[in-house]
């Protein structure tokens, strides 16, 4: 038996309403992707400034958390409350909510950035309190012993230093630096600070370029014989134009 007319108009305006509703939906799924897109962006850049900070957390360096990233948290949820109960694009786009949101993240991402840059400064200051080459050697006399360790101390110290330069990629840096800072502290311990004045000017002219004999003193004589260290030293005349 054929169908109806009423029954083919019915299946007909059915088909119509499925249409234009297929129609609605492929609309909607281009608003709303044009949203992800938006979001893309600032949702990478604020994922990789947290990632940073879990980094150093997870170090047990101290990161202090931004205020502006406590705004964009409440900001993000506000509206996922909003979509959840009217899952549109329209219900997201509803005043200035999601634009709102996105400059919220992206000042989050900035805040995030900083306090982790500066968490990973301060803790250079914390993980090794050891003083500079430069400061160490102005205090130092150049006993042999002293210059093999001032050599190591300084070549570990740049190493060190470098590490600062940037953030640290992952939990093997951070150990690196450690360690780093481990050797120089053991390092510093070799230090010999104990000469006498006239040793210690002695050593740092020698360090110059050359000492004069003056200053072959009673008391550099005595510590060079002590120290067995005449063999490290001779005497050697200068030319007509001052150097050796």
């Amino acid at each position: 038996m054929s169908t109806s007319l009423p029954a083919r108009t019915k299946a007909l305006r059915e088909r119509l309403i499925a249409l234009d509703r297929l129609g609605a939906n492929v609309d909607e799924t281009g608003l709303l992707e044009d949203l992800r897109s938006d979001l893309a962006s600032p949702a990478a850049e604020l994922s990789r400034a947290l990632d940073q900070r879990a980094l150093l957390l997870g170090s047990g360096i101290e990161t202090p958390e931004p205020p502006s990233l406590e705004t964009a948290r409440k900001r993000a949820a506000t509206l996922l409350n909003r979509f959840t109960a009217e899952q549109k694009a329209s219900a997201l786009k509803k005043g200035a909510g999601w634009a709102n949101l996105l400059n919220e993240m992206k000042t989050a991402s900035t805040d995030v950035s900083a306090y982790v840059v500066g968490a990973w400064k301060g803790y250079r200051q914390t993980v090794f309190t050891g003083e500079a080459p430069a400061l160490v050697k102005g205090r130092i006399a150049f006993t042999p012993a002293n210059n093999a360790a001032f050599k190591t101390y300084e070549q570990l110290h740049q190493a060190f230093r470098a590490e600062f330069d940037k953030l640290p990629a992952d939990q093997s840096a951070i150990e690196r630096v450690k360690a780093l800072a481990a050797r120089l502290t053991e390092t510093a311990k070799e230090f010999d600070f104990d000469v006498p004045a006239d040793v210690k000017h002695f050593l740092e002219a020698i360090q110059r370029g050359g000492a004069k004999l003056d200053l072959l003193t009673e008391a550099v004589l005595k510590w060079l014989n002590e120290s067995d260290a005449f063999d490290n030293y001779r005497i050697v005349p200068r030319s007509a134009d001052g150097s050796r």
